[in-house]
């Protein structure tokens, strides 16, 4: 396998994207936008300042979670508009170099039989580069409609990440295909029209429809089943398997991890309703968040009781916790069921456990002579 994944960088070197698999960083994003903003004309360095984003790198990098980050996104662009005096600013920037930000995925695409085959590996495995992305593809008659939907939380997607975000994906297919003039036979937005509508028309080259259901691009079907000047079967079957293997990990892998990193801070909201917050701030839905918990062999219901048991056992050894207060503190809904669950993990009441506490912690009377002398 080592040598058929070498055999396909060769083949893929001439592309000039680097072949790697990780999830784009929020620095690696930024740069993207700043390249952009660089190649339209702007000062991106002097824009990021007066729209107030010099620390945004750092900032979006302590994102809590998925949703948090899409959020800090969503705020960059809204900023980065204002500060233009432009509300078209992610509509009239391209990429200079469209594949940068795609890897390995890049060069499957430019080894596709035809660009189909790359939009539908485009859609498959772009959680593996944006995970805050949602994208579909299905056909409609004598087109393909392109979905898109940027995942959000406690503030809108604002219109301009839309707009950037098409841009990206029509000169990534446009340079996969060697094609500069392909247009989509429709555009839609689900937004209302701004009063520079017309230029969506003029740039995108079709009709464009604001204030429909949903955000989608759609292109002839005979444009999409146009042969790819660099198809490459043997890197395109190489890159798929590799491609497989690191989406398998990723749905897989510390998902465990990211719940127990995520309940602590609502785990008072109980059961049913935490478990609906952590598939949220996971982007994933409740029936995925259990199928991945399933497939590392666990459940959700078990890392609420581990994780319950945890704080329990810690809080259980101060004095001053409030037995009630720590019951609702964990999601109980009464304190009978915490009492049910302190004798299960551990065999005693709680109150038991706080009076054992209290027993087994030093006194003044246990510390030695030589220490109060000391501290005296």
């Amino acid at each position: 396998m080592t040598e058929t994944i070498d055999e396909h960088r060769e083949l893929c070197a001439p592309f000039g994207a680097r072949v790697g698999v990780n999830y784009l960083s929020a620095h690696d994003v930024v740069q993207c936008i700043r390249s952009c903003l660089e190649a339209g004309g702007e000062d991106a360095g002097a824009l990021f300042a007066r729209a107030g984003l010099a620390d945004f790198e750092e900032s979006a990098a302590q994102a809590p979670d998925l949703l948090a980050l899409s959020d800090q996104f969503s705020l960059l662009w809204e900023a980065l508009a204002a500060a233009a005096g432009d509300p078209l600013l992610g509509f009239r920037i391209f990429p200079p170099d469209p594949l940068s930000w795609l890897g390995a995925l890049g060069h499957l695409m430019l080894a596709a039989p035809t660009l189909k085959n790359a939009a539908d590996s485009l859609m498959r495995y772009l959680p593996l580069f944006s995970p805050i992305v949602r994208a579909t593809i299905e056909p409609t008659g004598e087109h393909t409609r392109v979905g898109l939907h940027l995942i959000g939380s406690a503030r809108p997607v604002p219109q301009q990440r839309y707009d950037f975000t098409w841009n990206l994906l029509l000169s990534t297919l446009r340079f996969v295909a060697g094609r500069p003039a392909l247009r989509p036979a429709l555009v839609e937005y689900a937004y209302p029209a701004p009063a520079a509508s017309s230029q969506y028309e003029q740039r995108f080259g079709c009709p464009v429809h604001f204030g429909a259901p949903g955000n989608a691009l759609a292109f002839a079907n005979a444009d999409l089943l146009a042969p790819i000047p660099t198809a490459s079967p043997l890197a395109a079957a190489g890159l798929t398997r590799l491609l497989d293997e690191k989406l398998a990990v990723a749905e897989r892998s510390s998902v465990a991890a990211r719940v127990r990193a995520l309940l602590p801070a609502m785990i008072d909201e109980g059961a049913a309703l935490v478990r609906e917050t952590v598939a949220r701030r996971l982007a994933i839905s409740e029936r995925t968040l259990q199928r991945r918990l399933a497939d590392e062999g666990t459940d959700f219901s078990t890392l609420l009781d581990e994780v319950r048991r945890a704080i329990a056992q810690q809080q259980l050894g101060s004095d001053k916790t409030s037995l009630k207060h720590l019951s609702y503190k964990l999601g109980f809904a009464d304190p009978s069921a915490f009492h049910r669950a302190c004798l299960r993990w551990f065999g005693k009441a709680p109150k038991e456990l706080q009076l054992a506490s209290r027993a087994n912690a030093p006194t003044a009377a246990t510390v030695p002579a030589s220490s109060s002398r000391r501290s005296g």
